[in-house]
């Protein structure tokens, strides 16, 4: 009797473990297959974030020439990097435009994010590649939008987008992301403690 109880209440673990492992699936695949813009202005004043609206606008607008057509993430993402004196330059043509001295630094690296809306669809949490322009001291409010797959450009629908690129699963949890917000939670907290214990053992090697 005992075991067959027990075995009852190991169902529900189970489902809910699988439930969870699937839908760290789905942020992986976002992660691995997002590029992010990251885009920091120099100070918060009107006149720097307008300046940061310039960059963006000019980031987006040359973005087709940077990242080939039909390339997958890999492909786009070392397309953005080969062309980052390009983005530097486009950046810095943008700031002039807008009467600002300021120096431009642009990179592609991995950033973590907090989850973010996008139009019709949320980013959840996690660590992505982005490209990265700060404008001088970087210590204004951010801008963030996605480059590959084109979430920000105005021609892009966004739920459409992302089913281009994910599995059913994925797009259903970036489009709805409330119906996933306790697996969210539960991934959130085993990655923390994950990252946590990998730095203990380091710390004791």
């Amino acid at each position: 009797m005992k075991k067959a109880i027990w075995m009852l209440l190991m169902i529900p673990l189970a489902w809910g473990a699988a439930e969870i492992a699937e839908t760290g699936r789905c942020v992986r695949n976002l992660e691995e297959g997002v590029i992010r813009l990251h885009v920091r202005a120099d100070s918060d004043s009107t006149a720097d974030q307008t300046a940061k609206l310039a960059v963006r606008d000019a980031v987006l607008a040359h973005a087709e020439a940077w990242m080939p057509e039909g390339g997958d993430y890999a492909a786009q993402l070392s397309a953005l990097k080969a062309a980052l004196p390009e983005i530097r330059a486009a950046a810095e043509d943008a700031l002039r435009g807008a009467g600002v001295s300021d120096a431009v630094a642009a990179d592609v690296h991995a950033e973590h994010f907090p989850a973010r809306q996008y139009g019709e669809v949320t980013l959840p949490e996690g660590d992505y590649q982005a490209l990265c322009i700060e404008i001088g001291e970087g210590s204004g409010q951010n801008w963030w939008c996605v480059m590959y797959p084109g979430l920000c450009l105005p021609a892009a629908e966004e739920r459409d987008t992302l089913a281009a690129h994910f599995d059913g699963e994925t797009v259903t949890l970036a489009a709805q992301p409330e119906k996933y917000e306790i697996r969210l939670k539960c991934v959130e907290l085993w990655r923390a403690l994950t990252k946590r214990l990998f730095r203990n053992d380091v710390t004791d090697l």
